[in-house]
């Protein structure tokens, strides 16, 4: 392609179709806004502006607990866009269970899982091997 040709504007994804985007990332102190921040893509690059800060506060919530508490070197970040649905899965491999313990009211940390819940409008625990939540995502013009 030559240098000065730009690619036509491309319309967003099919809303009928399902489509999945995945990330592997370290588990880094960066991970949480490197997270973030595809999520947000994703979410921009459909057409679903009113979900950003919903899905990137409960990303950036999941992505850090992995950092924090997984055992292990990766993670695995997947969105799926489904025609009603966002649902975010952070896989990691660590033993830990989404929403055992409970937030103490002096602690200074501890309430992102709590946070999580209130904002998506499901969540939970992938088996033994990671977390998700979900966004519904009404039918534009409906």
């Amino acid at each position: 392609m030559h240098p000065g040709t730009r690619l036509p504007a491309q319309p967003p994804p099919a809303a009928h179709v399902p489509h999945t985007f995945t990330l592997r990332s370290a588990r880094v102190v960066t991970a949480p806004r490197i997270c973030r921040d595809f999520v947000a893509g994703v979410v921009r690059a459909i057409g679903r502006d009113e979900l950003v800060d919903s899905a990137t506060v409960c990303t950036s919530e999941l992505v850090t607990n992995t950092y924090l508490h997984a055992g292990g070197p990766h993670l695995l970040l997947r969105v799926r866009v489904a025609p009603r649905q966002l649902r975010v899965t952070v896989v990691d491999g660590s033993a830990v269970r989404f929403g055992e313990g409970r937030a103490d009211d002096e602690a200074l940390s501890g309430r992102g899982l709590f946070l999580v819940a209130a904002l998506a409008d499901r969540c939970g625990a992938a088996d033994r091997w990671g977390v998700w939540f979900e966004l519904d995502t009404p039918v534009k013009g409906v």
